[in-house]
């Protein structure tokens, strides 16, 4: 996948959306994609300034490619690197560990994640674990190989058969083939009782980053 198209996929934005946001037309947006032309800089900043995206992949340097942006550099020995999943895609990580992939569209450097065994990072979507975590806040997660054994009280990103969920887990006392899931915003968010068949894929969050 290319570059800006990278940018758009990961934060869900439309090719008519952007050309609306930036005053272009669809064309302009097509060539950006194609990387057949660079983004101007006041384009860029404009991009750069919304709060709402998540534009870490952008570089008004524009290293690496004629659309002004960059990706993963080639000598990754002196970085480490774990990819930054939309939140809609880290079930799908859990599940294959498809490194390759998640690198090509973003990725944090933070060795306090990486010490700690971190696979992927995660940015929070919602307010149901709050305070613990805002919404936006980056979270470092780790895979889990055997699902069979959890620390109780422990933050874990859940792929499950009803989509992906950031509980911290606890033991149902009704029945030991289930697990509890509590959310720290439990007055807007009771807690539900779900059976571990319905959990596909597990992962363990070591570490998170706050943003104001």
């Amino acid at each position: 996948m290319k570059k800006f198209d990278t940018f758009l996929f990961t934060n869900g934005i439309k090719k008519s959306e952007m050309a609306e946001y930036l005053g272009v037309s669809n064309s302009f947006i097509t060539k950006l994609i194609n990387e057949s032309r660079s983004i101007p800089e006041d384009k860029l900043r404009k991009i750069l300034e919304n709060p709402d995206w998540d534009t870490s992949i952008l570089t008004d340097k524009g290293g690496g490619g004629g659309s002004g942006l960059r990706s993963k550099p080639e000598n990754t020995e002196e970085y480490s690197y774990i990819p930054l999943l939309p939140f809609s895609a880290v079930a799908g990580f859990l599940t294959d560990n498809n490194r390759e992939d998640a690198f090509g569209r973003s990725a944090v450097v933070f060795e306090d994640f990486s010490a700690r065994g971190a696979d992927c990072a995660i940015r929070v979507d919602g307010d149901s674990m709050y305070p613990r975590y805002s919404n936006g806040d980056i979270l470092a997660v780790r895979i889990i190989k055997d699902p069979s054994f959890f620390q109780w009280g422990k933050v874990y990103v859940l792929s499950t058969t009803q989509g992906c969920v950031v509980k911290k887990l606890l033991p149902d006392p009704a029945a030991e083939d289930r697990i509890i899931c509590h959310s720290e915003n439990h007055e807007a968010y009771p807690d539900y009782s779900i059976p571990m068949s319905d959990v596909l894929a597990v992962g363990i969050v070591v570490g998170h980053a706050g943003v104001e």
